[in-house]
């Protein structure tokens, strides 16, 4: 079972626990985490409010699938949502933007905007995983579930402190949605050292992940 695996790497270190788990290593998120900083301080001021966090989750996306489809892993959006399949066609992962709760081990990450159906369909399947149902059977029943056709679904959640410079991202798999549509509760977490951008490794030193290019509109 693969709850059975994640229980056991649960103590190692999450970069570890990651790469053990579905072969994306922590360069490949630290790239990724990268470039979300990049598009959202590029955000200009004449641009619709809350765009920069849109633009990062559009480019961070595409870094993701630029990153992982060599490694065997396939592009795919069903229901409009992008996401990434493994190889051996039992993970998916997608982006999702998060709020200051994101990467912090003491309180649990709200997705920014609240998720649809399709979420909604990955969150039963996570939870019918770890055989525990958050909800009634007619509620189950309503949202049938082909499993053959279903993926464990993993976020991406990132969150973007401008102010001081830091990228909080995480890998984490969803198991609840509250009322108000947002995914509210995550098992396991694998949450992943903050990229610092004043520190100055995280500026392309010698240990900063690979350059990817992918054009970015500079700030107007």
């Amino acid at each position: 079972m693969a709850d059975n695996f994640l229980n056991q790497i649960a103590s190692l270190p999450p970069e570890q626990a990651v790469e053990l788990l579905l072969g994306i290593t922590a360069e490949d998120l630290r790239t990724v985490a990268l470039q979300f900083y990049r598009v959202t301080s590029n955000a200009g001021p004449l641009q619709p409010k809350g765009s920069g966090g849109t633009l990062a989750w559009i480019y961070g996306t595409e870094t993701l699938r630029v990153l992982t489809v060599p490694k065997g892993w396939k592009p795919t959006d069903p229901s409009n949502q992008p996401r990434i399949i493994s190889p051996d066609n039992k993970h998916a992962v997608t982006v999702c933007c998060g709020d200051e709760n994101t990467g912090n081990p003491h309180a649990a990450p709200l997705t920014r905007n609240k998720r649809g159906n399709r979420t909604s369909r990955s969150v039963h399947h996570n939870v019918r995983q770890m055989d525990m149902f958050p909800v009634d059977r007619s509620e189950r029943q309503r949202l049938p579930l082909d499993s053959s056709a279903e993926q464990i679904l993993w976020m991406l959640l990132f969150y973007v402190d401008l102010e001081n410079q830091v990228v909080h991202y995480e890998l984490s798999r969803p198991i609840n949605m509250a009322d108000n549509g947002k995914v509210d509760g995550w098992q396991p977490r694998f949450i992943m050292p903050p990229l610092n951008l004043n520190a100055p490794d995280d500026f392309g030193g010698p240990d900063a992940g690979p350059s990817i290019d992918i054009p970015v509109t500079p700030r107007t």
